[in-house]
């Protein structure tokens, strides 16, 4: 009796999730049709597909239950299915609507030789490189708000419930890093045909429940998702390396926890390389750079060997020839040309051709590659989100991130950009069009300068007058007379 309650418990839990699921199904689907323009429509698609994907596993679930012999009235579970199953058919109008445009009829005739396989693969590739961003971002929303408790803990100790929160967090970023870690390792094998499309379809529905679900309290997970793929026993070369980038993450991690806090968690495993392809041109781009302008130092010090027939040029960085048993070239004539600098009367001057790689081998001194080139690029994540009407802006203007679209807005806005976006790029644009307002940066009073008039006073050192600042803690433009503005305390960097 008590298991037919627990069943009956567990039915009712199911169904009552349908109904939410189809009323929030439908009222995504009425802000799909009621969109203005593409951006819109394909956020409402994404929370359309997440929706029919939840019902799909209820779907599941019921099915199951109207199979089994120890349910007797199933009437209700059919209906919640049909209902389910009707949802699914719509959301199949909606697939077939955004993927039917009006393309050329290039395009449709390219689209038809499409070999089917590979279109599957380069779907399979597409979902597994958008999964690996989707959880990169909620390792980003993990780690800040785990920031946040910690501070607030360090402010009031003994919290208990927040230490147990950063505890639970810091569990969903390990077993984030880990699913990272397999679905770029399975990546990797996929690009290199090691795994075939219809093995990554059995994990597609597990791995999509894994995202949308793993924060909620029944939440199970399969531990056994990627045991049938023989991950394990892959070439190591396919296997995904953790990048220099995600150590400061781990050591932030551990660093977040209070002090007297009596829980300890294990150090957290970094995630797997999203850069591991620039870190290896990185490295080739290092090699190649060695192995030129040395090949410039031979030329330059080499001794050319004439014979009947060729020229050599003769290695002078390899080790001493050995006695050996092998013919020689016969020896006719030994050339030591004046242009290599080898002359005993000393070198001639270069040509125009020499000249000019001397020039572009300095140059590659000045622009050699930083290890900071290979680092992954991490999104911007909002402290403080706040959700906005839908008649505002929902995308950035277009074009907001040149220096024009900067030099529209007003002198106040542009201050305002500068002193609250500290480290973007934001920043950098405020600052050069406030430049090209002739307004000019203090680094001693961290304030921007204007001249009044013409300054009084000029020497090789400073310059005295009148002055307009901006100051920024009475948020106003202040006039200052009698100032004087030395030029040490000058930012005067190009920005380019």
């Amino acid at each position: 009796m008590a298991d037919k309650r627990k069943l009956q418990g567990e039915i009712d839990r199911c169904l009552k999730k349908v109904t939410e699921g189809v009323e929030q199904f439908e009222d995504i689907w009425k802000k799909l049709h009621n969109a203005a323009n593409a951006n819109q429509k394909e956020k409402y698609e994404a929370d359309l597909k997440k929706e029919i994907k939840k019902l799909q596993r209820l779907r599941d679930q019921i099915k199951t239950w109207v199979a089994s012999n120890e349910i007797k009235d199933k009437r209700q579970l059919v209906e919640n299915r049909k209902l389910i199953e009707t949802q699914m058919e719509r959301f199949k109008v909606v697939e077939r609507e955004t993927k039917t445009k009006a393309y050329s009829k290039e395009g449709l005739g390219l689209a038809q030789k499409v070999d089917p396989v590979q279109k599957e693969k380069e779907e399979m590739e597409q979902w597994l490189t958008n999964t690996i961003d989707t959880l990169n971002m909620q390792v980003d929303q993990f780690e800040s708000e785990v920031e946040s408790l910690s501070v607030q803990t360090r402010k009031k100790k003994g919290d208990k419930e927040k230490q147990d929160r950063i505890e639970e967090l810091k569990r969903l970023i390990e077993r984030h890093r880990y699913h990272i870690r397999m679905l770029e390792t399975i990546l990797r094998m996929l690009d290199n045909d090691s795994i075939q499309v219809d093995a990554i379809h059995k994990i597609k529905d597990d791995v999509e429940y894994y995202i949308d679900s793993s924060q909620d309290p029944d939440f199970e997970e399969n531990e056994f998702l990627y045991d049938d793929l023989d991950l394990e026993e892959i070439p190591t070369t396919l296997m995904a390396t953790s990048p220099q980038g995600h150590i400061e993450d781990e050591m932030f991690l551990q660093s977040s926890s209070t002090p007297n806090s009596t829980t300890s968690s294990s150090p957290i495993p970094p995630s797997p390389a999203t850069g591991t392809t620039v870190n290896a041109l990185f490295l080739s781009f290092i090699d190649l750079y060695l192995v030129c302008q040395i090949m410039l130092h031979k030329v330059q010090a080499g001794v050319i060997i004439t014979n009947s027939k060729n020229v050599f040029p003769l290695n002078l960085y390899s080790a001493p020839p050995g006695p050996t048993t092998a013919p020689q070239p016969a020896v006719s004539e030994v050339n030591l040309p004046p242009s290599l600098g080898a002359c005993p009367l000393g070198p001639t001057p270069l040509t125009k051709e020499q000249l000019y790689q001397q020039a572009m081998q300095e140059s590659t001194w000045t622009h050699m590659p930083h290890p900071s080139d290979s680092e992954r690029i991490r999104q911007y994540l909002m402290r403080n989100p706040c959700p906005t009407p839908p008649f505002h802006h929902q995308v950035p203007p277009h074009h907001s991130d040149s220096i024009e679209f900067y030099q529209r807005l007003s002198t106040e806005t542009l201050f305002f950009i500068f002193y609250y976006l500290e480290g973007t790029k934001a920043q950098y644009l405020s600052a050069k069009a406030l430049k090209k307002q002739s307004w000019r940066f203090h680094t001693k009073y961290m304030m921007w300068f204007q001249r009044h008039e013409e300054p009084k006073t000029i020497t090789d050192e400073f310059e005295q007058g009148t002055y307009i600042y901006f100051d920024y803690e009475k948020w106003g433009q202040r006039k200052k007379e009698g100032f004087t503005f030395e030029y040490r305390y000058l930012e005067d960097r190009d920005l380019q």
